[in-house]
């Protein structure tokens, strides 16, 4: 079953479904919109970003960023999640490469990993709606609460961002550039050709003529 607004409202309340900072401007007929959270980081960076200090979090083209969701969310084992991003930022190219399950018992703020597959920059405010939760009631509870590494995590550690941060590997948004790069490097290349093709014979000619006047002087 899926929970209505004030079903996840009161479930909240019950203690059930806890979001720590709770806003009920962020309820939706169906759902819960979770914001863009403190920290992040992306591969053209490579570091740790404080997003309540930069005020957003800017994903160049080709970007993969990961990113903090502002609440906390605990979850007892009756109750599961399922999210997705906000469509206005499906919209404007991006994705998101995790989830989208949210296990019974789960305990943490949700990391995610979004890619930017446009050719342009994206930026996410701080505090932004970011995902759309949908919680599910189970038939029963589940015999045991989720015990994954996101357990108990509520902030970004080496571990999350030691593939952006580390990693010796050519990022997409590298690549886009370099590609960006060579096409104007042919581009001015091809100008180049074009004015030998035209200017070529008119070099030759003068040469030419330069030759037959030197013969006739001598």
């Amino acid at each position: 079953m899926i929970l209505t607004d004030n079903q996840i409202l009161e479930a909240n309340k019950a203690g059930d479904i806890l979001i720590d900072p709770f806003d009920e401007k962020q309820l939706q007929p169906a759902t819960y919109d979770f914001r863009v959270g403190e920290k992040g980081a992306t591969t053209s960076t490579k570091k740790l970003i404080n997003i309540r200090e930069t005020g957003f979090l800017l994903l160049n083209p080709g970007d993969f960023a990961i990113i903090t969701v502002l609440e906390k969310l605990k979850l007892n084992l009756q109750y599961t999640g399922r999210f997705g991003l906000r469509s206005k930022y499906t919209r404007k190219g991006l994705i998101a490469t995790t989830g989208p399950q949210i296990d019974p018992g789960y305990d943490g703020r949700l990391i995610l990993g979004l890619t930017n597959l446009t050719p342009k920059s994206v930026s996410l405010p701080y505090k932004d709606d970011l995902v759309s939760v949908e919680f599910h009631k189970l038939e029963e509870k589940s015999s045991k609460p989720y015990s994954g590494a996101y357990q108990n995590k509520y902030d970004l550690g080496p571990e999350d961002i030691e593939i952006i941060v580390e990693s010796d590997a050519m990022a997409l948004s590298e690549v886009l550039t370099a590609l960006s790069s060579v096409s104007q490097n042919v581009a001015r290349l091809t100008n180049e050709m074009k004015f030998l093709k035209w200017s070529m014979p008119i070099i030759v000619g003068v040469g030419i003529t330069i030759i037959g006047i030197i013969a006739a002087l001598n």
